[in-house]
This record gives C-alpha cells, structure tokens and sequence, in this order.
C-alpha cells in the first residue's frame, strides 16, 4: 500500500498544471511575450541613455524597482504568492519610464509605477485586469502634472541626475500640431534617429520601427492591430490633415511619429491581456483605436491622447469577439437569405401568370386557329425550300417497310375482331340456356287444358300390388 502511495504522489509531481489564459492564440505564453518586449524595451533604454545620460538609466531602473516591491507587496496583502519569473511587472515599469521625460521628478515616476501595480492588483491580478495598466498610469500623471510630463528637454542636453533639472525645456512636435498648426524645423533624417524633443524612449522612430517588425516576427505583437491601427490613422490624417502649411507626406510623418503613438501600437496595444482574441476581433480593436484617436488629437486637441484612446478601447475588447461574432452570423444570415429569394417576385409575378392561362387536361379539346397557308409572306419575299431528294433504292426500301407495317396491322385487326367474335358467340349461348324454362309433368295447351302424361309401367305395377 505504501509503495502505491508512493508512485501516486510521485506521479502526481510530475503532472503539470495548465493555466488556459497563459495561452493566448498565438501560440506562445505570455513569459515569452513579455521577454522579447523587455530584450526591445532595454534597446531603447540604451538610445535614452546615450542621448540623455545617466538620468534616464535611474528613471528606468527605479521604475522597475518600485514595481517589482509593490508587487510584492500587494500579493502579501491579497494572500497571493509573489511569482519572480512574471515579467509583465517589469515590462510595465520599463513602459513608464521610457514614456516620461529624461527631467521628470523621481517622485512621480515612483507614484505613477506604483499606481499602475496597483490598478493591476484591483482588477484580481496579472490575469484579471481589463485596463492597460501603464495607460491608467500615465493618463493619471498627464492629467495632474501636464507641465511636468509634456515639457522636454531640449535636443542634445544631459539632465543632471540628483538634483532641480537646469536645461532648458521645450514642448513636443504634437504640442505645436495640435496648437500652433506648424512644426519646428525637423528633417527626415533627424526624426528617424530621435532628435527631436519627447519622451525618453518615443522619439527613437527607427528603433521603434525595427523593435515592431521584430515582435511580429517574433509573434509576440498582434499585426493586425497595429496594421489596421496605423492605416486607419493615416488614412484619416489624409482626409484631416492637422497643418494646411506642411506637406501631406511631412505632416503624416510627423503625426506618426509625433507623441505615443507609435510607441503604444508597439508595446501597448497589443497586450495579451487587454487583446481581443478573435480575428475579426482584433481587426475592429485596431480601427477604433485608430479612428477615436484621430479624432482626440485633431478635433479634441488632446496631447498625449494616445493613453486615453487605448483606454476606452480596453472598455470595447471584452465584448468585441461576442459582438463579431453576432454580426457575422447576421450577415451570413441575410446573405443566405438574399441568394435563397433573389428573383423572387419575378418567380412569383411568372406563377401568376401562369395560374391565369388554362391549363390542358387529357380530355381537353386543343382547337389550332385557322391559317391561311396561301397567304402571302409579309416581306412578298418566298423562301424556297431546299429539300433533299433521296434515290429510288431508298424510297423503295420505305415504302416496302411502311406496306409490311400495315399488313401486320391489318392482320392483328383481323386477329383481335374474330376473338371477339367468338367471345360474343359463347356468351350467346350461355344467356340461351338460362331463359330456357325448366320441363313440368303436365303441359298445357294453348286453350289451357292439361294433357295428362302415361304413367310409367313400374308405376302403374305399383298401383295394382297396393290395390
């Protein structure tokens, strides 16, 4: 018995447990997703720090810092136990700090890592929430401290890493879109590699590019939200350009790379937790992102509107696989319906007709119009009818085989007609027989008397033995 117990539990160490939301459709878990964005995320760190100094590299790290202690934290308050190989806690860090500038204060940058550990823990954890964590985040920290999230750097200086911030500060490209109608003097070669004022890992246009076709590549970012995410942006700002001033193609450039936007589709849109799973689902997730944040940035004049837009997109995902999936079959529906009844008053308009002609029985009457078969042609034109004329072998042959059908005809006839003459002789005699009236002993003449019959002699001898 004990040595039963013994393979049991040793076969019970040996199951492993299956988390159906550890899985997603693509095919990969979630640790691996999360991995190839921190190996992209840590690129762009790199970039930040080259280009700011040593300041960005402590943003970073004591964002990830403080993520990781809270949750710590927050799973000892709610009972959990604290799993160190879930990098979702480090990639949000990562997130929030390459999505501040390199002058932001420290306390903020730990206030908006905390805030966005614990929107994750509210919602029941990393399995659990419906709102982009690092989006609550930073909408949060744009909504209470604008001048301090929304003013940058100037290009080229070092931010001091203890310390009041002495560079000088200056607004983004999407500040002067979105108030001003213009952009400042950038080139095409200065926006591809970051010069240009933003947050510390937005402005790398380049890396960011490189970064997104790596993840999808990787399978570890949704294509299709972001493919249909970015054209519908574009194809709005072709329609809606933000600055009559600038070229089309510079003022799409710039609206791309100008803010989150292209940061956000690549590391934020496609969060496994917040992602529709359904194709048709991803497709409609991407298009509203891309539409409402079209029409945040041009008609509501918001920077940094890309948070906001993702959030009420985050409302949206629960219920779009369900809600594409009652629309498909509606319109499968009233597709099937249409190719079942297309021309269907024709048919019907056709029945009646038919209903209102007179239809032929067996026993009906079919009476052919008079036609004048001398009546001329009405074009007095008469066509001459070439018929073929076949030899005398032919025709003989024909009409030896027309005479030998009738003779077998009329010998039938004759066959068929003395059958029913004799049938018509037997039953004659048949009916004869039976008005025949039956003999009586004594007959009577016509004048009525009765002729009495000689009786027999073995009668009369009878007769005379009785006497």
């Amino acid at each position: 018995m004990s040595d039963t117990n013994e393979l049991l539990d040793r076969f019970d160490s040996d199951i492993k447990t299956y988390e159906p939301t550890a899985v997603k459709k693509t095919g990969r878990k979630q640790r691996s997703i999360y991995g190839d964005q921190l190996i992209c995320l840590t690129v762009l760190m790199g970039m930040s720090i080259w280009q700011s100094g040593a300041r960005a590299f402590v943003i970073c790290a004591g964002s990830v810092l403080v993520c990781v202690l809270a949750d710590m934290l927050f799973c000892k308050l709610s009972g959990k136990t604290y799993n160190p190989k879930d990098l979702s806690t480090i990639a949000a860090g990562m997130c929030i700090a390459l999505m501040m500038p390199a002058s932001v204060n420290y306390g903020i940058v730990a206030g908006g890592a905390l805030l966005a550990i614990a929107v994750k823990h509210i919602f029941g954890g990393k399995d659990n929430y419906i709102f982009n964590p690092t989006c609550v985040a930073i909408a949060f920290l744009i909504i209470c401290y604008p001048t301090d999230m929304l003013m940058y750097p100037a290009v080229g200086s070092r931010p001091e890493v203890w310390g009041d911030v002495s560079v000088p500060l200056m607004a983004g490209i999407e500040n002067y879109l979105l108030k001003l109608g213009t952009a400042p003097s950038v080139n095409l070669e200065s926006i591809m590699l970051g010069s240009f004022a933003g947050a510390m890992g937005t402005t790398h246009v380049l890396v960011i590019m490189v970064c997104g076709i790596c993840l999808m590549l990787r399978h570890s970012m949704s294509k299709l939200v972001t493919l249909f995410g970015l054209g519908s942006y574009a194809l709005l700002t072709l329609l809606f350009p933000a600055s009559a001033d600038i070229s089309l193609s510079m003022t799409m450039l710039l609206e791309l790379s100008s803010g989150y936007l292209l940061f956000g589709f690549v590391f934020l849109a496609s969060d496994p937790q917040t992602l529709p799973k359904s194709i048709a689902g991803k497709i409609v997730y991407g298009v509203v992102i891309g539409i409402v944040g079209c029409l945040f940035r041009h008609f509501g004049k918001v920077e940094g509107s890309f948070v906001f837009v993702l959030l009420i997109a985050n409302t949206l995902s629960l219920r779009l696989d369900a809600m594409c999936a009652m629309i498909g079959r509606a319109i499968k529906h009233a597709a099937g319906y249409m190719k079942r009844n297309m021309g269907r008053y024709e048919k019907l308009r056709k029945e009646a007709e038919n209903e209102n002609k007179p239809k032929l029985t067996d026993t009906m009457e079919i009476i052919v119009p008079a036609t004048n078969f001398n009546m001329p042609p009405i074009d007095n034109k008469v066509t001459k009818i070439n018929r073929k004329k076949t030899n005398i072998i032919t025709r003989y042959a024909d009409n030896m085989r027309i005479k030998r059908k009738k003779d077998e005809l009329v010998r039938r006839k004759q066959i068929q007609d003395n059958e029913n003459n004799y049938m018509n002789a037997m039953r004659g005699m048949l009916t004869r027989k039976k008005d025949i009236p039956p003999k009586t002993k004594e007959q009577m003449t016509e004048t009525g008397h009765i002729i009495k019959q000689p009786r027999r002699r073995s009668e009369q001898k009878n007769n005379k033995q009785g006497q």
